[in-house]
């Protein structure tokens, strides 16, 4: 009898084990606000699962999309599938709770289309082909190409050369007729 009791807890515990590692979710994002152009910015994605859930410090996961496929109708459903969207590196664990951030886009050259682009909340976290890349990240600083700078007071002003007005055409006598001639 009690090879019977641990081997329905052994079930339970590895049925329960499997539902959450697939429910693992990104369920909040949040981003600073800069203060400077040149600051990086960081956008942390909150994952709902910790290092009980398989997740740990440099791990290398993939954010996916379950898409619900449908006649143009919207009346036949053909089912969902899992799209790929991006992957999310994990910077820290705190018990139940993950944050990554993004490590890479995933191009859509030979992935379906989406119709909201980047990671978001309700994107699904698929473990399989996770890896470690324990390289410092390089983030991004903000482009200052975009933003102008305004000009300063003791900066002189760009000098643009003045418009050329239209003038008028010149007007000619003929010798033999008289009349006007435009040239």
């Amino acid at each position: 009898m009690k090879a019977w009791g641990f081997f329905i807890f052994a079930t339970l515990v590895g049925v329960n084990a499997t539902a959450r590692a697939e429910s693992l979710a990104i369920v909040d994002v949040r981003r600073h606000i800069t203060l400077h152009d040149d600051d990086i910015v960081y956008k942390d994605f909150y994952i709902n699962g910790g290092e009980s859930d398989g997740l740990k410090k440099n791990l290398v996961v993939t954010a996916v999309r379950k898409i619900q496929v449908r006649d143009a109708s919207g009346s036949q459903s053909y089912g969902e599938i899992q799209i790929p969207v991006g992957q999310l590196r994990v910077i820290a664990t705190y018990g139940k709770i993950s944050v990554a951030r993004e490590y890479k886009l995933l191009s859509r050259d030979e992935l379906p289309m989406l119709e909201q682009i980047g990671l978001m909340n309700g994107d699904l976290i698929d473990l399989k082909g996770a890896f470690v890349d324990s390289h410092k990240p390089v983030y991004k600083k903000r482009s200052t190409a975009a933003v102008s700078p305004a000009p300063s007071a003791s900066a002189p002003a760009p000098v643009r050369p003045a418009p050329v007005a239209p003038t008028a055409p010149k007007l000619e006598k003929s010798a033999d007729a008289g009349a006007a001639k435009v040239q």
